[in-house]
């Protein structure tokens, strides 16, 4: 596809979505939609809807909110029990859905610890066997759950509960991991959002 094609297609998309604001308050986008969407093209139609447009979260996101609800449900309240219509968020937030996106940050919670990280939250100790992790990666070896999360954060950051969710890992297991790793010297652990904002790239 060309640049121009490209350009036309994104322009659409957009000229759609302002029609959805038209009959509804918020924008929702299909599978379809997110298949041609690149980093660049969602921040592109961020910054048309920057400040005044929410969007639905995609379904797969959705399913991810519900096996929250069920698995950790004091995070789940945290998140959206005060909210009028749960499962919306700011435009602001459409790369996180894209194609190697995350799903929405867990990294806001007011009563319940927080288990976000990024490449930062690394400590040196925590990149001294990466050579080796990326070998056994080529080899198609398991990893462990150190090793799988270091992995994650170098490519992006992301929550515990996404982490959890993807890889299939019980959240009391990765809770324990993370502690671990926090006291072993290999990964900071801030479980205050004040102490995050810092390092968050939403």
């Amino acid at each position: 596809m060309t640049a121009k094609n490209k350009k036309d297609l994104i322009n659409r998309l957009i000229q759609a979505k302002e029609k959805q604001l038209e009959s509804q308050d918020f924008i929702e986008f299909s599978s379809e939609d997110f298949s041609i969407l690149d980093i660049n093209s969602a921040k592109e139609i961020e910054n048309y809807f920057h400040g005044h447009t929410m969007m639905a979260l995609p379904d797969w996101e959705v399913d991810f909110f519900r096996w929250l609800k069920v698995n950790d449900p004091s995070v789940w309240k945290d998140l959206w029990e005060n909210e009028e219509e749960p499962y919306r968020v700011s435009t602001d937030f459409l790369h996180h859905f894209i194609k190697n996106g995350n799903g929405f940050p867990i990294c806001d919670l007011i009563d319940e610890d927080n288990y976000w990280f990024c490449g930062r939250h690394i400590k040196p100790k925590g990149l001294e066997n990466m050579e080796e992790t990326g070998k056994k990666i080529k080899q198609n070896k398991s990893l462990s759950f150190e090793e799988a999360l270091l992995i994650e954060l170098l490519r992006g950051s992301i929550d515990l509960w996404h982490f959890c969710y993807r890889y299939k890992v019980p959240l009391s297991l990765g809770k324990e991991r993370i502690d671990q790793m926090h006291q072993n010297d290999i990964l900071v652990h801030l479980t205050d959002r004040e102490d995050l904002v810092k390092y968050l790239d939403v």
